[in-house]
């Protein structure tokens, strides 16, 4: 009984060698290698944004590789923002280099939630690439993991203090400097904090009644923001003001579109206005615009 057993088993190991060898004449198979990465940008619709990924394998086996899946899931800052699918052939040639292409679509509605990542941790985001390319070995499957970062956007929206000369021969208040903060953020608003230093050439002191600001990302009026009480700018000298900012991260939606149509280009305009009072009059002077560019290059780091 134990020798037609022990029998039945050396011709499972000469069937199994034997398949082996038909199936891998050369010898055993060799893991494919990705030589390299590539990421640009697609369509660019109202609700997605699509990456098109070009990855280089190395098939160094005589046999040809059957591509089973990709799995690909795209990270801005740890928020998941879509998943990928490889298109066109789905097999790597024998002992050859081959292209697999993988299309990624972020979903826009997520950019408000990445933007809140962005703003808390100092303007800096990490956009990265989770998953894997599962290739059919004939006798098993192997997933070779994709897991890198391919790119960063590093921004500085509100730039720094901003100064303006005065003309002390005029009569009206002016603007000496204005400095721009990020305050509160929520996944509603992200609040922008101005500090402003106002000079009265004036021997009196001036009241005023209220500034309006409105905040623009190319063309898309983003928030505004109105001085809550009276101001009082004391005689002959600069002072000191501070009032808020909303911007709506419900439109950032938009603005990305724009952004990436764009080439990845903003034009940021902040334009104030204020009203101030001399005797019973009322008087409103035009703030200068301030303009400022924003440039990113999200999948500059190609693997």
């Amino acid at each position: 009984m134990r020798r037609a057993i022990w029998i039945r088993m050396i011709l499972v190991v000469i069937l199994l060698g034997g398949a082996v060898y038909l199936l891998f004449p050369a010898g055993k198979p060799e893991i494919p290698v990705i030589k390299g990465i590539t990421n640009s940008w697609g369509d660019i619709t109202a609700e997605s944004s699509e990456i098109k990924t070009n990855i280089i394998v190395d098939n160094p086996n005589a046999f040809t590789i059957p591509i089973e899946d990709v799995e690909y899931e795209i990270f801005m800052n740890d928020v998941e923002m879509g998943s990928g699918h490889s298109i066109g052939e789905a097999s790597l040639p024998a002992k050859r280099e081959h292209t697999i292409t993988v299309l990624t679509r972020l979903d826009n509605n997520k950019i408000p939630e990445w933007w809140v990542t962005h703003i808390r941790k100092g303007e800096n985001s990490d956009v990265k690439i989770s998953g894997n390319i599962v290739f059919d070995l004939k006798l098993t499957e192997y997933r070779y993991p994709i897991e890198y970062t391919i790119g960063s956007v590093r921004t500085n929206i509100l730039g720094g203090k901003e100064r303006y000369q005065v003309d002390e021969a005029s009569k009206e208040p002016q603007v000496r400097s204005i400095e721009n903060t990020w305050g509160e953020v929520t996944a509603d608003f992200t609040e922008i904090r101005t500090k402003m230093a106002l000079y009265n050439p004036q021997p009196a002191p001036v009241y005023i009644e209220r500034i309006k600001c409105e905040i623009y990302m190319n063309g898309i009026k983003m928030g505004s923001g109105l001085s809550e009480e009276t101001l009082l700018l004391k005689p002959r000298g600069d002072t000191e003001i501070l009032f808020y900012t909303r911007l709506d991260n419900h439109k950032l939606n938009d603005w990305w579109v724009t952004h990436l149509r764009n080439g990845e280009r903003t034009s940021l305009k902040i334009k104030s206005e204020l009203v101030y009072k001399a005797g019973e009059k009322e008087f409103k002077i035009e703030l200068p615009v301030q303009e400022k560019t924003l440039e990113t290059d999200i999948l500059s780091s190609n693997g």
